[in-house]
C-alpha cells in the first residue's frame, strides 16, 4: 500500500477474507482509498518513532492515533505507557488493514 501523503509504501495485510465476510473484497489495485491501518507490535525503545497524537475507537477498539516521521498515520492500542502529545518508540512487527473508505473489519466490531 502506498501513502499518497508521503509516497511511503508499507506492506499490509488484510485478513477479511479468513476471519470475517471479507469486507474489503472491493479494493482493487491502483485506486485511491481512505484506509485506517493498524500496527501490530511493541513499545520498544529501538523501534520507529511516532508522535501520539489521540485516542480514537475503532469499532470497538480502543486506539492511539500516531503519525511516523513521514507523517502517515497508523492507530496502536491503547495502553498507559503512552500518553497523547508525546513520542514514542515501537517496533513494528506488521500493519494491518483496520478499515477502509468507512468499512470496518469484523474483528473491530
Amino acid at each position: 500500500m502506498e501513502s499518497i501523503k508521503s509516497g511511503q509504501t508499507y506492506k499490509v495485510f488484510d485478513d477479511t477474507n479468513l476471519t470475517g465476510d471479507d469486507q474489503f473484497a472491493f479494493v482493487e489495485p491502483q485506486k485511491v482509498y481512505d484506509c485506517k491501518i493498524g500496527i501490530l507490535g511493541d513499545v520498544d525503545p529501538s523501534g520507529e518513532s511516532f508522535e501520539v497524537v489521540a485516542e480514537e475507537h475503532i469499532g470497538k477498539m480502543n486506539l492511539f492515533k500516531l503519525f511516523n516521521t513521514y507523517g502517515d498515520c497508523f492507530y496502536f492500542l491503547a495502553s498507559s505507557s503512552m500518553e497523547i502529545g508525546c513520542g514514542t518508540k515501537v517496533h513494528v512487527k506488521r500493519y494491518d488493514l483496520l478499515a477502509v473508505d468507512g468499512v470496518i473489519h469484523d474483528l473491530t466490531i
